[in-house]
């Protein structure tokens, strides 16, 4: 069997790609509800976290779809969405009450940049099958980088305006 002509090119990036746009996605949903969540959350970065969220599912729901499909699927819309990622994770870094970790912020721009760079090499030059060993690689690897700064979130969320770190109640016996 042979497949039938396209007109257009199909952009494939290799599989790591969508593995890192998950390591975003986590990341920016952390970072989301840490200004949601933040002891001293304001309207404002309230709003930023919700947004934040929003950008943070889409870019994990983007990894599946693309995994899925063995393509890429709009590249110029994923690219557009990491970097309003991006943009929300700085603009909840300038916030106060915010209380954006700039080790994830940091970690969350070169992820960004990383995947947006993928997209675009992708759409140039399209990847051959993905390998699975490939795949296993990529998620160590984002796996490693990934949850320190997920655990940066909690602890910039639960700062106190002094500086201080408020303690985490648990509900043991009641």
């Amino acid at each position: 069997m042979t497949e039938a002509p396209t007109t257009g090119r199909i952009s494939r990036a290799p599989s790591w790609v969508a593995v890192a746009a998950w390591g975003f996605g986590l990341v920016t949903v952390a970072l989301g509800a840490a200004a949601i969540m933040a002891v001293q959350a304001d309207p404002l970065s309230r709003v930023l976290g919700a947004l934040s969220v929003a950008v943070g599912l889409s870019a994990l729901g983007w990894g599946a779809t693309s995994l899925y499909l063995n393509r890429t699927p709009t590249p110029r819309v994923a690219v557009a969405i990491l970097f309003a990622g991006v943009g929300l994770a700085v603009a909840l870094l300038a916030t106060a009450p915010g209380r954006a970790s700039i080790l994830a912020v940091a970690l969350l721009v070169g992820l960004g940049v990383t995947v947006a760079c993928g997209i675009v090499q992708g759409t140039r030059h399209p990847s051959p099958r993905s390998s699975l060993w490939g795949l296993i690689g990529s998620a160590a690897l984002v796996t490693l980088v990934v949850v320190p700064a997920l655990g940066v979130c909690q602890g910039a969320a639960l700062l106190d305006a002094d500086g201080t770190v408020l303690p985490v109640v648990t509900h043991d016996g009641h």
